[in-house]
């Protein structure tokens, strides 16, 4: 249900803390209900799933491993309007004190003050998730919905268990620098639906840093994710937060000829992404001026999407309307888009691709950026971790607040044909019928599966309907699979695994 955002002259600048006017009633009714909201979600079921040290975790009762899946299952509705609202209710929950940790005047500086290193709030803006109350934490875990897509390990969700990853190392020997309550949640300027501000969360492994104005979202990037170990069990639960990004990036790869390889291949080491972390922290603002690897331009279209299906487990983090948007943009441009690596892998074994440190990829188009480099563990020895991290050409910062709307499609904010947009499908993994889930109700849609490590159509059915397909893989072996859905010239891909 969309709440309307609070008229702009009702704004908690224009209070103090001890005065209790209708809007500061008003902020704190909204705020009690997404207290209230997060406690029915199941906060009688999660003393057990956090250890004490992790009190970030276990304060949020929807971050259940399973209720998140439940809750957020699907991409998200939200509007910059609900995500301001509910923005401008977290910051009423705050003392005064708080209100200025949280709260700084945008600048180039400052927006870049951000880095994927355990360093506290030496490298980042804001209030920190360990010193805010219950409530409070609950409401900030509520704005980062909004922002968030939800598709099934992406977004939302895919943050969530990037703090478990967090709260296992600080019980796997990492100690007091790594721990899911060191995360922080800043705003630059004051949310609204026509002023120009920035929303950064985050800490080690994971920064966010998305750009709005007038009611829109103007920069989604830059966009760092990380997590180690790769893999790991969790109160009996099995997590690999990053194993998507990495498993479409070796599909795309494993998908290219041996000549194709050879050219795309680097001899260049990288012992991590190169645009990384944030610019006042040390890391690179500056784009490479020389596209490095193959062209997509001599690819065939099934590779073509595979880039694409690659591109989108980072778009997909962001709500459904961006993720559409953004991804029309990446889709025009794919001729003029590159892939480069390092590594030994080797034609139709995406297994062999980003198995050891220093192996590396990149896709770099006209406004796309996207690394994935595979580095040696820090605090878990004897295993590789990821880090990655997704930038643009055109929007980072939101060309520092100043930058045009990248959530709409068009000037009537419906997706176009001849556009590759997302499909999600369930139960995945699967063994027999699935169910492919889309945006639009198809009319006479033609569905192709095609083998993720060669590029191979398997199956092509025509004249299907509905917005919901259901679809037989049982006749496929073992495999992962590229769906591709036409209809009415629009393109939808999704992934499956068939076990």
């Amino acid at each position: 249900m969309e709440v309307n955002a609070l008229p702009q002259s009702q704004t908690p600048e224009a209070n103090n803390a001890g005065s209790f006017n209708l809007q500061n009633i008003l902020l704190l009714l909204s705020a009690l209900c997404i207290a209230g909201w997060f406690y029915v979600s199941g906060t009688r079921n999660t003393a057990e799933e956090v250890p004490a040290q992790s009190a970030s975790l276990a304060s949020i009762g929807d971050n259940r491993p399973g209720a998140v899946n439940e809750a957020i299952t699907g991409k998200s509705t939200q509007t910059v309007s609900q995500l301001v609202n509910d923005a401008l209710a977290f910051k009423a929950l705050l003392t005064t004190t708080q209100q200025t940790t949280l709260q700084q005047n945008y600048t180039a500086s400052l927006a870049r003050k951000w880095s994927n290193l355990p360093c506290g709030s030496n490298c980042r803006n804001g209030i920190q998730f360990g010193t805010l109350t219950s409530a409070q934490l609950a409401a900030a875990h509520q704005v980062i919905r909004d922002a968030l897509g939800t598709s099934d390990d992406d977004g939302y969700a895919e943050f969530y268990q990037m703090n478990l990853a967090e709260a296992y190392l600080h019980a796997n020997g990492g100690g007091n620098g790594y721990d899911s309550t060191l995360r922080w949640i800043a705003f630059l300027n004051t949310p609204s639906t026509t002023g120009a501000w920035m929303l950064q969360f985050g800490g080690h492994h994971y920064a966010a840093n998305i750009a709005f104005n007038n009611g829109h979202v103007i920069g989604a990037t830059p966009f760092f994710m990380g997590v180690e170990p790769k893999s790991f069990s969790w109160n009996a639960t099995a997590y690999a937060p990053l194993n998507d990004e990495r498993d479409a990036l070796a599909d795309m790869l494993a998908s290219l000829s041996s000549s194709q390889l050879s050219t795309a291949k680097l001899s260049t080491t990288f012992s991590d992404c190169t645009m990384v972390p944030g610019e006042t922290n040390g890391g690179n603002g500056n784009f490479p001026s020389t596209k490095l690897g193959v062209a997509c331009n001599t690819f065939s279209a099934a590779q073509k999407d595979l880039v694409l299906a690659a591109i989108q487990h980072y778009v997909g983090d962001m709500d459904s309307a961006t993720a559409a948007a953004v991804m029309q943009v990446y889709t025009d441009e794919i001729d003029g888009t590159y892939v480069a690596y390092t590594g030994n892998g080797t034609s139709g074994n995406a297994a062999s691709f980003l198995v050891s440190n220093s192996n590396y990829v990149r896709i770099d188009g006209p406004t796309v950026w996207v690394e994935f480099s595979c580095q040696n563990g820090v605090v878990i020895s004897g295993q590789i971790h990821y880090h990655t991290v997704w930038r643009d050409h055109s929007h980072d910062y939101g060309l520092d607040l100043t930058g045009p709307a990248i959530d709409v499609t068009s000037s009537t904010g419906v997706a176009q044909p001849g556009r590759t947009l997302p499909l999600t499908v369930f139960p995945n993994p699967a063994t027999g019928t699935i169910s492919i889930n889309l945006p639009v109700t198809a009319k006479d849609a033609t569905v192709t599966v095609i083998n993720s490590a060669t590029g191979q159509a398997m199956i092509q059915t025509h004249h299907l309907n509905g917005a919901t397909i259901d679809y037989d893989i049982s006749r496929l072996p073992k495999g992962a699979y590229i769906l591709k859905v036409r209809e009415a010239g629009a393109v939808y891909i999704g992934k499956v695994s068939r076990q």
